[in-house]
């Protein structure tokens, strides 16, 4: 599961009820912390996907996720909402300073959640995590 959340409900003394009902419940796999800008111009709100896996004793299943007192959880932060402050779109630059094109023909946007992803493929592989499989 994944869900975005304000950042106050990550740091505010009073939602601590909040954090202990999901620890109860599932496992935090990551907290990716995402640009201002991101949902601009919407909000100007603070936000972060936090990822979670439900709790799973059962070693059989295919969503196997023994419930662990202390365990790694991947954390990364968007410095490249791929917005500006107006919440206009940014795109990635070709060589012509035009910007780039997919194999759609859409332009490109500039941000850097590839990378968070790719990042947490390699965590996901190193934790082993049931729901990642390879090919």
């Amino acid at each position: 599961m994944a869900i975005v959340l304000p950042q106050g409900r990550f740091n505010n003394i009073s939602d601590a009820h909040v954090r202990s009902w999901i620890s109860e419940r599932a496992r935090i796999l990551a907290v990716v912390g995402l640009h201002v800008n991101t949902f601009k111009p919407h909000t100007g709100t603070k936000t972060s996907v936090l990822f979670l896996q439900k709790w799973n004793n059962d070693p059989n299943s295919k969503h196997y996720c023994p419930r662990l007192k202390d365990y790694p959880i991947f954390f990364a932060t968007s410095e490249n909402s791929g917005k500006d402050n107006s919440g206009e779109y940014v795109y990635k630059p070709g060589v012509d300073g035009k910007p780039m094109i997919d194999d759609y023909g859409h332009m490109i946007i500039d941000h850097d959640l590839d990378e968070i992803a790719s990042a947490f493929v390699d965590f996901a592989k190193k934790q082993k995590f049931s729901f990642w499989r390879d090919g």
